[in-house]
């Protein structure tokens, strides 16, 4: 479930209010990877490599994240494709793209698309037993995504909007939630740097020429400043920096520029005023207080402050106001934030296949051989099993999809992107390998590490001086007395009614002897769903995130690839498809959240993939058409 409870930041500010500046505003980058040519047809020889493995030695001795290099990417043979559509990411898949839905589908049905939609004797059904979601289940949903971020946002904190009808919010309430915890460190379409408001002696009449200047300036609302504070304010038009392959449509911030010769004068002022605009119990505090992974300095004008002229005390902005939804940047944006905005807006298209989504409930670890490798994955996509029992019980199959969610911001920022893209690359490889090898354990039992070996199932001791620990004081040769075993205490009831449950000693701790803790789930049916039957090919979708943005990625991955990477052993009768040893990514554009456009098709994209993954498979299979 969500924590949006005491974490929602709608109505906390006001974005028309005057408040201390917050940080300058992240730049939204994203990696470039160059990536190394594979070898589809032939074994890497670091494969092969050594007593073991060179996949597993390679990552037993990564240490830290910049010990990964191009290597680590060459080791794994992974086949990079360039950037697609939804429609070629599915091509490679049978009859995959007639599970896509068509664009017609988010205009609204007419009237006849709405009664010939009705039930009839033929239902078609997916792999989980339920109903195919038709094209009126498709737009009640997508309709929620058309609103506009400023009518979505009023609607959380039920602002008035004059004359027009409050929105209905059902399927997506939470994603706006999510979105509107991201906007207020993301979205600068509204930011306002206004300059500080001169001050000087009072007259003998008891007004100072700022109060006199305010009222002359009254009348035309434009504060008091000189020409070359208004040279500075034009200056300042980009606040918001983007990739060069990756455009932001947004609205044109009205922001000032200053130099920084007077910042460090100003912080101080502005953190104390945006600690005391908080009351004590407001459970979000200023986006000073949190912790950042990288925080930018707090500039929110021109870089270049070495060639401009020194400024007046009295045109120091950063000792201004601002206006605006932001209370901080993305460096400085929670985790969480992105997380829940990201599972929001999966779940109301995974509920409508009957498919849930939730974290992992063991450690997700990549297994290479004797090597166990944790990665990150947010969340993941399963299905619900069709016995109610199980369901209640917190059984799941699957799974279906992956979500990963990344924090990093900082893309070219050390100089070195190529190696910040490889980092990058490395996590999404991690994520899919791991979501490939829970669906190819379908069928299969967990061997726990030591399980049947004999030191997992005999006691022993060496024989050191002192005795095994807790039972001799003495010398190891000699004869330890034999304790005659005291009858089993009852346990005692305490008042309440409860028995007292006693710990174990160290030293019983020590002489219990037991496989390592299981790695897999015991209440997951691990399953394969959406597989071709009837070929050795897997296709692993994941959702990556970064910034305020998603992007679907696919790995195409054998069979034989997987119980290497698995096992480190080799094949030794390889199949007909050499290309087994090179598993093919390929991933779309990254869809910001915060435009319509992009938002609908991503949810076009999910829902197909979703079609797809939970078919009947066989001559039941009945494509989704445009009804």
């Amino acid at each position: 479930m969500f924590n949006f409870g005491g974490a929602l930041l709608a109505g906390q500010h006001d974005n028309q209010k005057e408040r201390p500046p917050p940080s300058r505003p992240t730049p939204v980058t994203f990696p470039a990877l160059v990536p190394p040519e594979p070898s589809p047809t032939a074994s890497p020889p670091a494969w092969t490599s050594g007593s073991s493995t060179g996949v597993s030695t390679h990552f037993l001795n990564l240490r830290k994240p910049s010990d990964i290099t191009v290597d680590t990417l060459s080791i794994l043979n992974v086949t990079f494709r360039p950037q697609c559509d939804f429609e070629t990411l599915l091509s490679s898949s049978n009859d995959a793209q007639s599970h896509l839905p068509p664009k017609t589908w988010l205009e609204p049905p007419t009237q006849e698309q709405v009664d010939g939609s009705a039930p009839d004797a033929t239902v078609k059904l997916l792999s989980s037993g339920r109903r195919v979601p038709d094209r009126n289940e498709f737009y009640s949903r997508a309709k929620e995504l058309l609103f506009a971020n400023e009518d979505a946002f009023s609607n959380l904190t039920r602002k008035p909007r004059g004359d027009r009808v409050p929105l209905r919010l059902a399927h997506f309430r939470k994603f706006w939630e999510g979105l509107d915890n991201v906007a207020y460190y993301w979205d600068t379409s509204l930011d306002e740097y206004l300059p500080p408001k001169p001050q000087s002696a009072p007259d003998s009449d008891g007004a100072t020429p700022s109060d006199v200047n305010q009222n002359i300036d009254s009348s035309n609302n434009q504060p008091a400043v000189d020409s070359q504070a208004t040279e500075e304010v034009k200056s300042f038009s980009q606040p918001h920096q983007i990739s060069p392959r990756e455009e932001e449509p947004r609205k044109k911030a009205k922001t000032e520029a200053t130099s920084d010769e007077t910042t460090a004068q100003s912080i101080g002022s502005a953190e104390t005023t945006s600690a005391a605009s908080f009351t004590p119990t407001t459970s979000i505090s200023s986006s000073r207080a949190l912790p950042a992974r990288t925080v930018p300095p707090k500039l929110p004008w021109a870089p270049d402050a070495d060639s401009q002229p020194r400024a007046q005390a009295s045109n120091d902005l950063s000792k201004g106001s601002y206006k605006g939804y932001r209370v901080g940047n993305g460096a400085e944006m929670p985790i969480r934030y992105q997380n829940d905005c990201v599972r929001a807006f999966l779940e109301p298209i995974t509920w409508a296949f009957g498919v849930t989504v939730a974290p992992h409930r063991r450690p997700p670890v990549l297994v290479m051989e004797h090597v166990r490798f944790p990665v990150r994955m947010t969340t993941a996509a399963w299905r619900m099993p069709q016995d109610r029992i199980k369901a209640r019980q917190g059984w799941m199959e699957g799974p279906v999809m992956g979500v990963q969610c990344r924090q990093e911001t900082s893309f070219g920022s050390t100089g070195d992107l190529q190696a910040e893209s490889v980092l990058d690359a490395t996590r999404e490889l991690g994520g899919l390998l791991l979501l490939a090898q829970e669906r190819a354990r379908e069928g299969k039992t967990e061997v726990r590490g030591g399980e049947g070996k004999w030191w997992t199932s005999k006691h022993r001791w060496g024989g050191g001086p002192g005795g095994e620990v807790g039972e001799a004081t003495g010398a190891s040769d000699a004869t330890p007395e034999v304790e005659t075993p005291k009858p089993e205490e009852k346990p005692t009831r305490t008042k309440l009614g409860s028995k007292e449950r006693r710990r174990p000693t160290p030293a019983e701790v020590w002489k219990t002897i037991r496989p390592g803790n299981p790695l897999w789930d015991p209440k997951t049916v691990y399953e394969a769903i959406g597989k071709d039957r009837d070929s050795e090919w897997d296709e692993i979708f994941m959702i990556s995130s970064l910034n305020h943005h998603i992007s679907v990625i696919k790995l195409r991955v054998h069979r034989l690839y997987i119980e290497f990477i698995t096992t480190g052993a080799i094949p030794e009768d390889t199949p007909s498809e050499q290309d087994w040893r090179s598993p093919q990514l390929q991933r779309t554009r990254w869809f910001n959240l915060f435009e319509v456009e992009d938002r609908k098709e991503a949810m076009r994209g999910i829902w197909g993939i979703m079609s797809y993954l939970v078919r009947v498979q066989g001559k039941d299979d009945i494509p989704m058409t445009d009804a």
